[in-house]
């Protein structure tokens, strides 16, 4: 009843209160993202942290940055150019920098009022200026601007006043000598506040909480970094080469994090990375320290070797070594469990088809074939019908949304038995696919293709009819993928994605795939949505549901409501600005769903420390919307429900702990929408710190309404008592 009223409370804010509360959010997302990052860091609460550390350094760099920050954010208004969090630096944390920077320059210079506010906003305008016209200059590339922009505007305040540098670089200058290794733990966590030019202990020992706060992973990419440019720092002077490389060793830590964890996903190779990013910075820095002095200690040294190894990962070609990390949103080891649960359910960027054809088709040719698949041509599947059914004339659509390429409709079918060997792919459609690449299919019906080149085709299309022409000596549908528009192209490989297969064993049911490449021999079929089961899953409605939970025996604490904790969990549901489903828990956990085309996922969860949480994405990482009773599939389960704990999560690039597979059961489809779907999730190897059997079940409007895991020694029960809907948007 407690929890009820709360809710009511909450629906009864005032609208006024409401109005503060938005304006407070909007205010934090704009202040703390824009210092924040400038740090590869994408939370902006975490920026409120930075911002405390500029005014522990010196409250005079906190009001300059301040106003930086005003100025920013007008000229980026005025430009029409908006920042994105975690990109590196936007316009706003270029504009806050330089500002910054004038705050130190001109302390202490005697400079008037005036001439301080004139200074700043020249300094802070023309950073947000080259800011904004790299961010547009760059938007096709994949340099990020990062804090180019203040270096540039900031290296021209230093050459221009040499005097005020001299006056203001009695602190920055003043480092202990590295002798042992307290010495260098304390030249490292000043490193750390010179971005703000404040290399003091505290607002060094600040910013290293934000970071840590932010991603483990990300801060040791940048220690690994940090350590890798101070031994090449040393090494340099071991070879009487002048470098005086501490005020400037940040460079090191930023082409760390920007190489170990924030631009490439984490990993060992990462790390190597990082190291070889630190080591160059310090190379570039005492490179730039012997042509202009002053511009050594700006993060120049590290822009240019973090630009230099992305403009190297172009010219792999997608073969390389790391990957990178296109969710900046995310903390980089949650991006990188994400990256890994999207391989394991749809391949590594392999372009997803459909099956060709309507009813179940035999893959009498596959992968690898003995007869045909092979060397440069190995990806490739061949469909024929099972039992030995006709195939001739049967319908083909789309496998995927693209463009017709070519058409070829004038080769004339063989007899069975016949090869047509002068025109090997016979009467085929060839399809520039959307996602990359282009379809082949081969061998149609002669005078049956239904498009022409240049035609736009949806999934799904009718393309023409499966015949007998070219190479092929009985009727059957080729369908391959190529790297090239060139008919008989090397292929490359390629997925089905959203099929069944008969069952192995008679009495059990169909068995779903989200992706896969079928074997030879085996029979599948496209898996069409169920009416009700798709009716059930895609109404979920935005509300806020009550939930109670029922534990009896010994029950896992991860997997149970806290102790002194009632046992009541309130869940809302809302909608987020992409459409997605968003459920949050009463402590602040996000989990994300997605509608797909083919099923109902779990694709993100942001903190998972709700139990109940945790269960749902346990039992149900996706559910098909072709699902019936006795339909089953196979799932790796998602690897933050697996995680004990955020720091396991952040271990995870590097120990690579395995994924236990989940074997799924629809024990109850719905006939109507008034009925209840029911999912049991059974681990195929039982473990002490998973449950034995989950069943979760689902109802229209409500989503999921109960979850009942049973352990060995025990069993948790969570029921949703009471949901009430909200508004659609």
């Amino acid at each position: 009843m407690l929890e009820q009223t709360n809710l009511a409370a909450q629906a009864g804010e005032p609208r006024s209160s409401r109005q503060v509360r938005r304006a407070g959010d909007l205010l934090m997302l704009r202040v703390g993202s824009a210092l924040a990052s400038a740090f590869l860091i994408g939370d902006a609460k975490l920026g409120l942290l930075l911002w405390a550390a500029v005014a522990v350094g010196h409250l005079r760099g906190l009001i300059f940055g301040l106003f930086g920050l005003w100025v920013g954010d007008f000229i980026g208004r005025v430009i029409g150019v908006q920042d994105k969090p975690g990109i590196g630096g936007g316009v706003r944390a270029n504009a806050i920098l330089a500002a910054i920077a004038v705050s130190w320059l001109t302390y202490g210079s005697y400079v008037s009022t005036e001439t301080d506010i004139a200074l700043t906003t020249l300094a802070a305008s023309s950073a947000a200026v080259i800011s904004a016209a790299l961010m547009r200059g760059l938007a096709g590339m994949i340099l990020p601007p990062m804090v180019l922009g203040f270096s540039i505007v900031a290296g021209t305040l230093f050459t221009l006043f040499p005097v005020w540098v001299a006056n203001a670089s009695s602190q920055l200058l003043v480092w202990p000598v590295p002798v042992n290794a307290w010495a260098g733990m304390q030249i490292f966590i000043r490193s750390l506040g010179s971005l703000v030019f404040s290399p003091t202990l505290q607002v060094g020992l600040l910013v290293c909480f934000a970071l840590l706060l932010w991603s483990r992973a990300i801060f040791l990419g940048g220690l690994v970094g940090w350590l890798a440019g101070a031994l090449t720092s040393i090494e340099l002077q071991g070879l009487s080469v002048p470098f005086y490389w501490q005020p400037a060793s940040y460079n090191f830590f930023i082409a760390g994090m920007a190489l170990g964890a924030a631009y490439f996903l984490p990993g060992w190779r990462s790390l190597m990375l990082a190291a070889v990013g630190g080591a160059g910075a310090a190379v570039i820095a005492a490179l730039v320290q012997h042509v202009q002095p002053a511009w050594a200690f700006l993060p120049l040294s590290a822009i240019g070797v973090v630009w230099i190894c992305l403009l190297a990962f172009t010219l792999t070609e997608g073969k390389a070594l790391v990957r990178r990390n296109e969710r900046n949103d995310l903390p980089p080891e949650q991006a990188w469990v994400y990256v890994v649960d999207q391989a394991r359910r749809f391949g590594s960027r392999e372009p997803l088809l459909v099956v060709p054809m309507a009813g179940d088709v035999k893959i009498s040719q596959g992968f690898d074939g003995r007869l045909s698949h092979s060397g440069a041509w190995c990806h490739a599947l061949d469909f024929q019908r099972p039992d030995g059914e006709p195939i001739w004339e049967a319908p083909v659509i789309a496998p995927a949304s693209g463009v017709v390429e070519r058409v070829r409709a004038d080769v004339a079918d063989n007899q069975v038995g016949v090869c047509n060997y002068a025109e090997n792919w016979g009467n085929y459609v060839l399809l520039r696919m959307d996602q990359g690449g282009w379809a082949l299919l081969a061998h149609l019906k002669q005078s049956s293709i239904a498009v022409t080149a240049g035609a736009r085709v949806e999934l799904g299309a009718y393309l023409g009819k499966v015949g007998n022409s070219g190479r092929s000596p009985v009727p059957h549908l080729h369908l391959q993928v190529q790297e090239s528009s060139f008919i008989g192209a090397p292929t490359i490989p390629f997925r089905i994605a959203n099929y069944q297969t008969r069952p192995a064993q008679p009495g059990a049911g169909l068995l779903w795939r989200e992706s896969g490449i079928p074997p030879e021999g085996i029979v599948i079929a496209a898996a069409w949505a169920n009416a009700p089961t798709h009716g059930v899953l895609t109404s979920l409605a935005p509300g806020s549901g009550v939930w109670g939970a029922e534990v009896v025996g010994k029950v896992p604490a991860r997997f149970r409501q806290p102790r002194g904790r009632a046992r009541i969990e309130n869940i809302t549901t809302r909608l987020d600005a992409a459409g997605q489903h968003v459920l949050t828990s009463a402590a602040g956990d996000d989990l994300v769903l997605h509608l797909d085309p083919d099923a109902w996922r779990i694709r993100e969860v942001h903190s998972l420390s709700a139990p109940l949480l945790r269960l749902l994405t346990l039992a149900v990482p996706s559910i098909p919307y072709a699902a019936k009773t006795g339909m089953e599939w196979y799932e790796p389960a998602l690897a933050w429900a697996c995680a004990a704990d955020s720091l396991t999560l952040s271990l995870w690039p590097y120990r690579r702990l395995p994924v236990p597979e989940m074997r799924c059961l629809c024990v109850e489809a719905p006939a109507t929408d008034r009925d209840m779907l029911t999912v049991e999730t059974v681990p195929l190897k039982p473990a002490s710190s998973l449950p034995m059997k989950i069943n979760c079940s689902f109802q229209r409007l409500r989503g999921p309404v109960k979850i009942e895991a049973v352990f060995e020694d025990g069993s948790v029960t969570y029921t949703q008592l009471s949901f009430q809907p909200g508004l659609p948007f």
